[in-house]
């Protein structure tokens, strides 16, 4: 296939699947205005919701599930089209570029990361920003959402090229165990960017300033001293300028672990609740989830490499590269790569959902009321829109926390 075949196919793919989401999106302003009152936070009704309230939010999150699933195969798509040609003639091109095997793997890096970029951005654009402000959960303006997607291109690109440097360079210095070798680069490679994440990637798209002295402070680094994990700090993200939805977080490794506020989490929660969903982050940090979620991908890299050393010579005749070490194998091993992910994903977020039912008994242990957490978790539901009666084959596929109703019922079984 030559590259104006493709790029004609990927657009009408693009395109036609933005306008099917957003065709199955489309519901009336009643039911998108039919927000709950302060009453359905009540924690007495527990876990029980309406069924107007089911059908509204499964309004909202079905569609998603098939964006999801279009997001997918878009890339797959364009990764298996490149694969069989168009490729190659662009690395035949870039023979004459100075700079060696590093520029030449740096650009074709960049190339397909900025075409899945652009496959994507119709569909993303119409879930991401049109659907999510017809729902009152994005806070932004169309030029606002458009340089998020260009930040976020510049990041994926960087971070591309560094492991596309770092696959062929292992390859080209150990040729007969650059499995091996490969991963513990990426081992390496991974935690480097855990580590950086909070202080460099995050900082890109959002600000952070600690939390204000007074009462709510001073409780939440009680807690941290009660839970073992003393906090330097507790940072607030501007998450409100972009979204109406509530979180918090932690992230990092050794000197950059951070515990992090959205301010629409501090503006919309009573204190007790705010400090049961900060307990509940700070479960992650006792357990620590982030070390561990390394270790596992450690270990997922382990299998993926072993794997592909084994289908590496199959892949490349496949793919018409001279070996794994030839550059225009690059879009077959991204091909690898996202259909192991694909395999593996219900098997991280298994893992995902029993590190969040960890972090939720660590919450109850720590603040001794389950109250202000199924409060905070009813809030939760309605104000992020969460599907409240999930299909269990949906949960055990694409869920990395429990489906809210599930963590309501352990907090009221404590």
């Amino acid at each position: 296939m030559t590259w104006p075949k493709l790029l004609i196919l990927m657009a009408l793919l693009s395109v036609g699947s933005a306008v099917l989401v957003g065709a199955v999106s489309r519901s009336p302003a009643s039911l998108r205005d039919a927000k709950p009152g302060v009453e359905a936070h009540d924690p007495a009704l527990g876990s029980s919701f309406t069924d107007d309230q089911v059908r509204r939010h499964a309004a909202f999150r079905g569609p998603g599930y098939l964006a999801f699933v279009l997001s997918t195969l878009l890339p797959i798509v364009l990764l298996v089209l490149m694969a069989r040609g168009p490729f190659a003639s662009l690395v035949e091109r870039m023979e004459g570029v100075r700079g060696g095997w590093i520029v030449r793997t740096l650009l074709g890096a960049a190339v397909v990361v900025g075409l899945t970029t652009i496959v994507l951005l119709p569909l993303g654009f119409v879930r991401g920003y049109l659907n999510a402000k017809a729902w009152g959960l994005s806070t932004q303006q169309p030029l606002d959402w458009a340089f998020d997607q260009v930040k976020s291109l510049g990041v994926g690109v960087v971070v591309a090229g560094l492991a596309a440097i770092a696959f062929y360079g292992v390859v080209r210095t150990a040729p007969r165990t650059w499995w091996l070798w490969g991963w513990l680069a990426f081992t390496v490679l991974t935690a480097v960017l855990v580590f950086l994440y909070p202080v460099v990637i995050a900082p890109l798209f959002n600000r952070f300033e600690s939390l204000e002295a007074g009462p709510l402070r001073d409780r939440i680094i009680e807690l941290g001293d009660a839970a073992g994990v003393p906090l330097d700090d507790v940072l607030v993200s501007d998450a409100s300028r972009r979204t109406t939805a509530e979180n918090a977080y932690v992230a990092g490794l050794g000197a950059t672990k951070q515990m992090v506020v959205y301010d629409t989490l501090l503006e919309n929660s009573e204190d007790a609740e705010t400090l049961f969903i900060v307990a509940h982050e700070l479960g992650h940090r006792r357990e620590n989830h982030v070390a561990k979620n390394v270790a596992l991908s450690s270990l997922g890299l382990l299998l993926g490499f072993a794997l592909l050393y084994r289908m590496g010579p199959w892949l490349m005749t496949w793919a018409g590269a001279s070996g794994i070490g030839d550059l225009n194998g690059l879009p077959a091993l991204l091909l690898y790569l996202s259909v192991v992910s694909l395999v593996l994903l219900p098997v991280q977020n298994a893992v995902s959902r029993a590190f969040e039912r960890t972090a939720d008994e660590v919450a109850i242990e720590l603040t001794d009321d389950p109250g202000p957490g199924v409060r905070a978790f009813r809030r939760l539901a309605f104000n992020n829109i969460a599907d409240l009666r999930p299909n269990p084959v949906v949960v055990w596929l694409l869920y990395t926390h429990p489906p809210i109703p599930e963590r309501i019922e352990s907090f009221l079984s404590r």
